[in-house]
This record gives structure tokens, sequence and C-alpha cells, in this order.
């Protein structure tokens, strides 16, 4: 990611991958060239001098003349932020959200560290739900649905559970002894409460 331009960022690239490219040489006769592909993807903040103005432009070994492939072993891909004008909701896959979010991030670094947290859980529940098909996304819906209904029954019983300790304490505090405004005070329970057990 380079956030702002900086010169001679074509060149930087080309030394870049060559270094990749040369650092798998290996030395001995048995080493046959047998390189691995190396692949840069500029994320760029800014308009790079010289490229044409669209969001995406890659570029890779090929012959100029009949425009075929030279070689896989080399591909850059240049995304120049400045030319992603999608709005959030015209953002239809994976890609397109995670470029919006890079596009946006000077804001939400602006906002309060929990609030970002939350805008990053958010957007990777959309994205994963969004590319749901309808069944799978039925099928989710449902056991969200369960889900939910389960968390719900047992807070439900957690706090029955509470209610229920708070009275077994209370009694035990009363037949110790202890005045029903000290009861009440470490229990929660009103004095008319106590006064029932």
């Amino acid at each position: 990611m380079q956030n702002k331009s900086q010169p001679f960022f074509k060149n930087r690239s080309v030394y870049y991958m060559s270094r990749s490219i040369v650092e798998q040489g290996e030395r001995g006769n048995a080493w046959h060239y047998d390189i691995k592909a190396v692949y840069l993807v500029a994320l760029l903040n800014f308009r790079l001098d010289g490229m044409k103005a669209k969001f995406r432009t890659d570029v890779a070994l090929m012959d100029t003349a009949d425009k075929t492939l030279f070689s896989d072993k080399l591909r850059m891909v240049f995304l120049q932020l400045p030319y992603f004008v999608k709005e959030v909701d015209e953002c239809t896959n994976h890609f397109e959200r995670i470029i919006y979010v890079l596009k946006h991030m000077e804001i939400l670094q602006r906002m309060p560290f929990l609030a970002q947290d939350a805008v990053f859980k958010r957007l990777s529940e959309i994205a994963e739900v969004a590319s749901m098909t309808k069944e799978e996304r039925r099928q989710y819906d449902e056991s969200l649905k369960h889900y939910r209904d389960t968390i719900a029954v047992m807070e439900g019983q957690y706090m029955e559970g509470k209610a229920e300790g708070k009275v077994e304490t209370a009694h035990r505090m009363k037949v110790d002894g202890m005045s029903p405004e000290l009861i009440a005070r470490y229990t929660g329970l009103t004095e008319e409460q106590i006064a029932a057990l």
C-alpha cells in the first residue's frame, strides 16, 4: 500500500520484482532456473504518472507484436484508489468491499478504536452473508434464529438461577440471625421478600 505519490514508482516496482526473482537463484548444477512466479499488487492512494486513468492496470511479460504472454513468472497489478468511485452500497463482492475500506481508511482511522473494530466486524459479517447462495442464506438465517433463541433461553435460566440463589442466600442469612436490613443490602431483595422467607 503506497499512500503518497513517490518518484520513480514504476522503476521501484520493477526493481523489487527483479530482486524477488534473483533471490530464488540456487548455486550448483542441479538448479535449472526453476523460478516461482512473482506477483506485485500495488495499492496506490494516488494517480500514478504515465498510467492510464483507470482503477486497475495489469502488467505482464508479453510479445508486443501479437499480444501473447511471453512468461507467467512476473505480473504486476496496479490499483489506483482515486479511480475507484463506487459507494458502499454499490460494492457487490469481497474485493470491492475491501477496496472501499482501504480507500476510506483515513476516515476509519479517525474513529475511536472500538468504533473501528465494530466497523471491520460488521464489514466482515456483511461480506460473508452477501456471498451466500439463497439456500445458504436461508440456512444461515435459520441457524441464526436458533442461536438467538438458545441464547435467550440460557439468559432466562441464568437470571432465574441468579434470583433463586439470592433467595437461598437470604434464607441462610436469616437463619443465621442477620437483620433484614443487612440481608437486603447484600442480596438486593426487599425487606418484604425477606420477611416472606
